[in-house]
């Protein structure tokens, strides 16, 4: 077998694997990066609906909908027998 075919096949891995590496130890930094930029440039999301006067706030698909209000039961005294 080659020497030269050897050597171009471990360089070519280790060329993959430092490219794995970089994007491992990088991809935290841009992140953190993005966040910052993100909180420094972001607008209220809240918006008024225009028929009903409520307020109505954008969210993401992972939130859970908020609850919808109940109305209070009345306290019911009971009888004694």
């Amino acid at each position: 077998m080659d020497t030269g075919l050897i050597l171009r096949f471990g360089l070519k891995c280790f060329g993959v694997f430092a490219l794995i590496f970089l994007a491992a130890v990088f991809t935290p930094k841009i992140a953190e990066a993005i966040d910052k930029w993100k909180a420094e440039h972001s607008k209220n999301t809240s918006v008024k609906n225009p028929k009903t006067k409520e307020e109505i706030s954008i969210r993401s698909i992972y939130e859970l909908p908020p609850e919808p209000e109940r109305p209070k039961k009345k306290a019911s005294v009971r009888k004694k027998k």
